[in-house]
C-alpha cells in the first residue's frame, strides 16, 4: 500500500475499516510511541493522581462485578453516583477521577470511551452539585489554600531556625512565594534550573501544570526576606554542586543533608510545619505561597500580565482569578466602594 497521500484531488481518503494489516500495526505501533512519549512529559504528580483514580475505578468495578475496562453510560453514572452519595467526595475530585480513568483506558488498556457516555456522567455530576447547592449543601473539598501575605511570610521566615533545617526552608518559603510554586514546581526544581544574574536570579520552572516558564527573581531590599541571599545561604551550607540534583533536599534527623530530593508532598507539608511553628491556627498548604504571591501582586497594582508571567497562567486565565483572594473586606485596596466618593 502507498504511503503516499492520494495523488489524485478526486480520489476519495480510505475509511479506516479499509486499513490493511499492515498499516494497522504501524498505527498501533505510532499510538504506543506518542503515548509513552507523553507520559514521559506528564508531571510525576499527574501520574500519581491517575493511578489513585484508577485504583477508585477498579474498586468499584470489583463491587459490581464488572471488568475495569466496561466503561459506558451506565457504568461512569454509577460511578459518579458512587463518588458522590456514597464516597461523599468532592465535585473537582470526582470529575478529575473520571478524566484520570478515562486517559487509563485509552492509554493502557487501548480502550476508547464514548465522549457521549463521559459527558452523560459529567451532567449527573452537575445536577448533583446542582441540587447541594439548592438544598444549601455546605461546599465538599478543602477549599482554597489561606493566601500566605507578605506579613505572614516576613513573620515565619523570621522564626525559622538557624540550623540547616531553618535555612533550607527559609529558602523554600522565599523562593516559592517569589516564583509562586505550586509544591510539585517547588520539589521539582534542579541546581541548573536556578541561575545567577547581576539583578538577582533567572530561575526556570520545568515541572509544572502549567506552560514552563522562567521567573526573574530579583533581590529584595531587606536581607532577611531577600529570596536571593536565602537561596545562595541554603547551596552554600548544603554545599550544593551537582547540577542535575534536586535543589531542595532531605535533611536526616543528624543534620546531614541527603543527595534525595523532597517529594511534592514532603515540600507541602514543610510549608504547613513553618507555619504552625509561627503560632498560625489556619494551615497554609503548598500552594499558599502561590496564591500569596497573586493576592499581594493585585494588591500592589501590579499589570494582570506581568503577574501571569510569574504564575504560568495564560494572559486573561479566569484560573489566576481564584488566587487572587479578597483579605480585607474593608480595605481601600480590597473594598470596590471605599474611595468612589459615595
Amino acid at each position: 500500500m502507498s504511503e503516499h497521500l492520494p495523488a489524485r484531488p478526486d480520489e476519495r481518503p480510505l475509511h479506516p475499516t479499509q486499513f490493511d494489516d499492515e498499516l494497522r500495526a504501524r498505527l498501533a505501533a505510532l499510538d504506543t510511541a506518542s503515548d509513552t512519549h507523553a507520559t514521559g512529559q506528564r508531571p510525576d504528580n499527574t501520574t500519581r493522581a491517575y493511578q489513585a483514580d484508577w485504583k477508585t475505578w477498579a474498586a468499584f468495578c470489583a463491587q459490581l462485578q464488572i471488568p475495569t475496562t466496561a466503561a459506558t453510560r451506565g457504568t461512569l453514572r454509577a460511578f459518579v453516583d458512587y463518588l458522590w452519595n456514597r464516597e461523599k467526595r468532592a465535585y473537582t475530585t470526582i470529575d478529575r477521577k473520571l478524566a484520570g480513568v478515562v486517559v487509563t483506558l485509552r492509554q493502557q488498556h487501548r480502550v476508547v470511551v464514548d465522549p457521549e457516555a463521559t459527558r452523560a456522567a459529567r451532567e449527573l455530576l452537575k445536577d448533583y452539585r446542582r441540587q447541594a447547592a439548592e438544598d444549601e449543601e455546605p461546599e465538599r473539598g478543602r477549599g482554597k489554600a489561606p493566601a500566605m501575605r507578605l506579613d505572614d511570610l516576613r513573620r515565619i521566615v523570621s522564626l525559622c531556625d538557624t540550623d540547616i533545617f531553618g535555612i533550607r526552608d527559609r529558602a523554600m518559603l522565599l523562593l516559592g512565594f517569589s516564583i509562586a510554586a505550586r509544591r510539585a514546581e517547588l520539589a521539582g526544581l534542579r541546581l541548573r534550573n536556578i541561575r545567577d544574574d547581576e539583578k538577582g536570579l533567572l530561575v526556570d520552572v520545568r515541572v509544572s501544570k502549567t506552560e514552563p516558564r522562567t521567573v526573574p527573581v530579583p533581590f529584595g531590599k531587606n536581607p532577611v526576606t531577600c529570596p536571593v541571599r536565602s537561596w545562595k545561604a541554603w547551596v552554600t551550607a548544603a554545599q550544593i554542586t551537582d547540577p542535575d540534583r534536586h535543589a531542595f533536599r532531605r535533611i536526616h534527623h543528624t543534620g546531614a543533608v541527603q543527595p534525595h530530593g523532597l517529594s511534592p508532598q514532603r515540600a507541602g507539608d514543610l510549608i504547613t510545619a513553618a507555619g504552625l511553628r509561627a503560632g498560625y491556627e489556619e494551615l497554609f498548604t503548598g500552594h499558599s505561597v502561590r496564591s500569596g504571591l497573586a493576592t499581594e501582586a493585585r494588591r500592589a497594582g501590579k499589570d494582570r500580565k506581568a503577574i501571569s508571567a510569574v504564575t504560568g497562567h495564560a494572559d486573561g486565565s479566569k484560573v489566576l482569578d481564584g488566587y487572587m483572594q479578597i483579605v480585607d473586606q474593608w480595605d481601600e485596596k480590597d473594598n470596590a466602594l471605599i474611595g468612589l466618593g459615595l
